[in-house]
């Protein structure tokens, strides 16, 4: 197998020179040759963006570290006609390494992928904290784009309506892995931390997709920095991984705007893995997402977390379209989750929630199995008048209540003296409910 060594085109490895250009060569001779692996090691390669080709396997060793610069210029926009950025979450079209349309490629070794995210956020003010108790940072201020029109509580980013606050988005790279309508794609070893409040991996439109023994551990009380995002993607595995993350730490989703055309996400199977996350560590659905179908979840333990598994469907019941949000009603069917623990958790170890104003055509067929929790609240299973939850099934699960004073993190501290724990299990709108040795324990 061809091996192209990095420092061979010119990488110094010492954390300051900047080695995009000399990564970027070993990964188009590499490419060009047929494919093989890039390697990296033994020094702290300082980069911006870096694009991916097919057959190339990025490879970090043991004493490797790819650092991301603190420079935004570094990271500029993705130009493509391959898929529309217009539709890119929070506007922002910037990653970390990138690829389209390219097959056979990969991301290993036991090497760190480090983004120096904290350059790009700053403290909350204590006002801020009460409002979101679960952060500590927000995304620095950035200027306002050429054109925006503050319309009172609103303002216009091109033709997509946006709050205000300028701290909402940023232009470091939302995304430190961005990969779209690729092939045979592998994960696996490396370890990724310090992103920049954005999220970790959006693999969309993919196929035959592997997460093995990856690590991903971001800053828990950032904004948004998500772990993995599974978009429009078929034949999946994610295994035997580590996810610490602020917000949701697998996601799984059928926003299809980006891609053009309607795109179904089905047949993910996520095992062994441990979760942390501060807003959900198992994501389905988001608002007028299209066609999740046929995913297990099994052998997890998810602590210290808001929501243990989640298919909560929010409204916008604004006229404008947020950053994130499809033109399809949602279908989640068939859908299994087995032998999960859920500990210390701060809110709902289960909610699936189907609001008004959302497109929802059925959530249907779940199956829970074998989970247990510890939890400051209880499951909530609601339905919409117009849409019920239907065919939901628990079998050996038990939900016991947690204190907050019980949850020893400052989050929980926090929470607890704003909420109380949330009181019974909710079940409203749903048909063909299935309690089967299934325990309520309610302080």
């Amino acid at each position: 197998m061809l091996n192209c060594d990095v420092r061979a085109y010119g990488a110094v490895g010492d954390g300051v020179t900047k080695d995009t250009a000399a990564v970027q060569a070993a990964i188009d001779d590499c490419s060009a040759h047929g494919g093989g692996r890039v390697t990296l090691a033994e020094g702290r390669f300082l980069c911006g963006r870096i694009d991916l080709k097919s057959g190339v396997e990025l490879h970090l060793e043991r004493d490797a570290v790819l650092l991301g610069s603190t420079d935004v210029n570094d990271f500029p926009e993705v130009v493509t006609d391959f898929w529309k950025t217009e539709y890119a979450p929070r506007f922002n079209k910037r990653c970390f390494i990138y690829a389209e349309n390219c097959e056979d490629i990969a991301i290993t070794g036991r090497g760190v992928i480090d983004c120096q995210g904290h350059a790009y956020v700053e403290p909350l003010t204590e006002e801020e904290i009460a409002a979101k108790p679960t952060m500590s940072y927000a995304r620095k201020p950035f200027p306002l784009p050429e054109g925006s029109e503050p319309l009172g509580e609103v303002m216009m980013v091109g033709i997509y309506a946006h709050p205000l606050d300028p701290r909402a988005t940023s232009l470091a790279p939302a995304r430190v892995v961005m990969l779209f309508g690729c092939t045979n794609l592998l994960v696996e070893d490396v370890t990724m931390r310090n992103q920049p409040a954005g999220w970790s991996y959006w693999i969309s439109g993919c196929t035959n997709v592997h997460f093995h023994r990856a690590q991903i551990l971001a800053a828990v009380d950032m904004p948004n920095n998500d772990g993995l995002h599974i978009n429009c993607c078929r034949n999946v595995t994610v295994s035997d991984c580590n996810i610490t993350c602020g917000d949701d730490c697998i996601a799984v989703r059928a926003y299809s705007a980006p891609l053009g055309k309607n795109t179904v996400c089905e047949k993910v199977a996520v095992t062994n893995c441990n979760l942390t996350s501060h807003t959900c560590a198992v994501r389905v659905g988001w608002i007028n997402d299209g066609v999740m179908r046929d995913c297990t979840f099994s052998n997890l333990n998810i602590t210290e977390s808001r929501t243990g598994l989640c298919m909560y469907l929010p409204s916008n019941p604004a006229k404008a379209r947020m950053s994130d949000q499809g033109f399809e009603a949602t279908l989640i069917e068939n859908i299994s989750f087995s032998n999960i623990t859920i500990d210390r958790n701060y809110q709902h170890p289960i909610r699936i929630q189907i609001e008004e104003d959302n497109l929802c055509t059925a959530i249907r067929n779940i199956y829970f199995s074998g989970i247990h929790a510890f939890s400051a609240g209880m499951p909530r299973v609601s339905g919409r008048k117009d849409c019920h939850v239907q065919n939901v099934s628990f079998n050996d699960c038990h939900f016991s209540h947690l204190r907050y004073e019980d949850i020893p993190t400052k989050f929980a501290a926090r929470m607890h003296q704003q909420e109380t724990p949330l009181g019974l299990p909710v079940f409203r709108y749903v048909d063909q409910l299935h309690l089967n040795a299934t325990f309520f324990s309610v302080q």
